[in-house]
């Protein structure tokens, strides 16, 4: 019970985050994916849409946040939207407790990896988890970005059970592909750089690999409508060219530039002064190639100002070391 009665106390201590993700969502202040009528269309309601590619094959998200939205009643804020109906607005405080509570656990899972596999002391635990739920405000808080950063966080603390690991990312392919994405990018650096990791991590390895492989056969087959500049590769060169101009941008420099420089510090000062005999097994120096990877990804299948929020889904691969260099000086 110790870890539910600790989630109960952040998240009655943490509440008011929760009703400033819910303002940005339901006053539309940032920019963001919108599932509120794909949540309404899963529960039956007939308000809601089913949204086009790639936001469609989510599906397990909607169902994470289904049982919310029939116990959320209706929260009206000062000044909302006349136009915006009860149903929408229980939808979208559904959507904001699931990502709040995703961020969360996210964030304890972090200070529970510390604590088991680095002897953490309670600080650094602490610490750990802070630092992660401070990260994932760097992606779309407002959607269901937490919900995945939340799995890559679990998969991160499977590695070592491999059929564990298998399974939390073929079920994570209908809740957001890119923890498959980030698992196989991150697996793929460590196994083709470091054959000892390829010898403990290969199953783990092939299932990233395979998760990402089921979502491409899933928009293949299914074929559902919808930003077509993200599977077919005849428009990657041109969406590549908008998206670079779009980096030299103010907004590009905050939403795209500022988040991967953040992880990109936060990992060279981790990986700087860490202990290679107590992390090698779980993080490498190697590892900090995975953001690069994200943003060539993002720059061909992502539109504008997405790339920033798209690296910091690798936030999880960098707490851990970013905390243990805390406890030794940095060398000369």
């Amino acid at each position: 019970m110790r870890p539910a009665v600790i989630f109960a106390a952040l998240a009655v201590l943490l509440s008011p985050f929760l009703f400033v993700i819910y303002r940005l969502s339901v006053f539309n202040t940032v920019p963001h994916d919108n599932y509120a009528a794909y949540l309404l269309w899963t529960a039956g309601n007939s308000e809601g849409a089913l949204p086009e590619s790639p936001y469609c094959y989510r599906i397990l998200s909607m169902l994470a946040a289904l049982p919310l939205y029939f116990v959320t009643p209706a929260i009206r804020l000062t000044n909302i939207p006349a136009d915006l109906t009860s149903a929408y607005l229980r939808a979208t405080f559904a959507l904001s407790m699931l990502a709040f509570f995703a961020t969360i656990a996210a964030a304890m899972l972090m200070a529970r990896l510390g604590s088991r596999e680095f002897g953490f002391n309670r600080p650094e635990s602490v610490l750990a988890g802070a630092l992660l739920f401070a990260l994932v405000w760097y992606t779309q808080i407002t959607s269901i970005d937490p919900l995945a950063i939340l799995l890559i966080a679990a998969a991160i603390c499977l590695l070592r059970r491999p059929v564990w690991f298998a399974l939390m990312v073929l079920v994570s392919v209908p809740v957001n592909e890119k923890v498959a994405l980030v698992l196989a990018c991150w697996l793929s650096v460590r196994c083709l750089m470091h054959p000892d990791a390829r010898a403990r991590l290969w199953r783990q390895w092939a299932s990233a690999l395979a998760g990402v492989v089921l979502y491409a056969a899933i928009v293949k087959f299914v074929r559902l409508p919808g930003n077509e500049y993200q599977v077919d590769p005849i428009n990657y060169p041109a969406t590549a060219i908008e998206n670079a101009a779009a980096w030299f941008t103010g907004r590009g420099i905050m939403l795209n530039a500022l988040p991967a420089i953040v992880l990109g510090a936060l990992g060279i000062a981790g990986h700087w002064a860490r202990a290679p005999d107590r992390v090698r097994d779980w993080f490498r120096p190697t590892d900090l190639l995975v953001i690069p990877i994200l943003l060539a990804v993002a720059l061909i299948v992502t539109h504008l100002f997405q790339a920033g929020r798209i690296v910091l889904h690798a936030a999880p691969l960098f707490v851990i070391p970013a905390v243990l260099a805390l406890r030794r000086p940095v060398a000369p």
